[in-house]
Parts: C-alpha cells; structure tokens; sequence
C-alpha cells in the first residue's frame, strides 16, 4: 500500500470521527448543560475558550477535509472513460461537498458568534444594571443562533457519514 495514501486515510478517518463526534457531544450535551447551569455556565464556556476548544476543532476539520478531497483526487481526479461518474464518485462526492458546507457554518456563523457571545458575556458582568437585560438579549440571540448552527453542521455531517458509508459500496 502507499504510505501517503495510509496516512491520508488514518487523517481522514480519524480527524472525521473527532470533529463529527466534538460538534454532536457539544450540540446535544455540552450547549444544554451550560445552558442549565445559568452564570456558571459562562465559566465552563470561558474555560474552553483558554483550551482553544474551537481552533482546535477548526483545525482537525480542515485536516479531515483536506485529506477526503486528496484522496477522492487520488481516486477519481481522472478523465472518465466511460459515460460518466460511477456510484462511489457520486456519493463520496455528495458527502465531501454536505462536509464542506458544515465547515463553512462553522466558520461563517458559529465561531464568530461564539466569540462576540464571549465578548459581550464578559462585558455584561461589568455593566451596569440598566444596559445588563439588553446585553442578555443579545447572548440569548448569540446562543440561539450558535445553537441553530450546531444543528445544522450535525445534521450535515450525518448525512456525510452516510453517504461515505453507502459510497463505499456502491
């Protein structure tokens, strides 16, 4: 076997079940849970955030993208020399552009509003009490909106994982 192509599939694989298994456990458990826990909440969010939880996240969702694309390249970056694309191209296709879209969610909607709901997090323990309602208004929509977001990457990369799974045996 080629050695590039092991480790792009060890990449691939692993960096997919990382970021695919971080956005649901953060969607369905960790959001909720903050969101019960109130002020406490905030803390638990702030702790993340000096962890780099996200660019992190970020960055293993990158790796994972840029090795599918580079081995579907490896596979199917060819003339075709029949009537058109087979099955597995079509559907490992599908999920690599469904995977590309729930990172471009996440890097259009969910990180920059998680960073402005930190920033005005921090700023609405310092205010004073007649601008905190409106400064919690604006975390809620913030949540709200991340929240929204996280399902919409989950349910994307769900449909990911089944087209790779259905693709490989087509």
């Amino acid at each position: 076997m080629d050695p590039l192509l092991a480790v792009l599939r060890v990449v691939h694989i692993v960096g997919a079940i990382f970021w695919a298994g971080g956005v649901l456990f953060v969607t369905h458990f960790l959001e909720p849970a903050v969101r019960d826990s109130g002020p406490d909440g905030a803390k638990v969010m702030q702790a993340l955030q000096r962890r780099r939880s996200a660019d992190v996240m970020l960055v293993v969702a990158l790796l994972t993208l840029v090795s599918g694309f580079s081995l579907y390249f490896r596979s199917f970056g060819r003339v075709h020399p029949g009537p058109g694309p087979s099955g597995p191209e079509i559907w490992l296709g599908i999920g690599g552009l469904l995977a590309l879209v729930a990172f471009v969610i996440e890097l259009i909607v969910t990180r920059p509003s998680a960073a402005r709901a930190a920033a005005v997090e921090a700023e609405l323990a310092q205010a004073p009490a007649g601008r905190r309602e409106a400064l919690a208004a604006d975390v809620a929509r913030l949540r709200r909106r991340m929240r929204l977001a996280g399902r919409s990457v989950v349910g994307l990369l769900t449909l990911t994982m089944l087209c790779m799974a259905v693709g490989r045996y087509t």
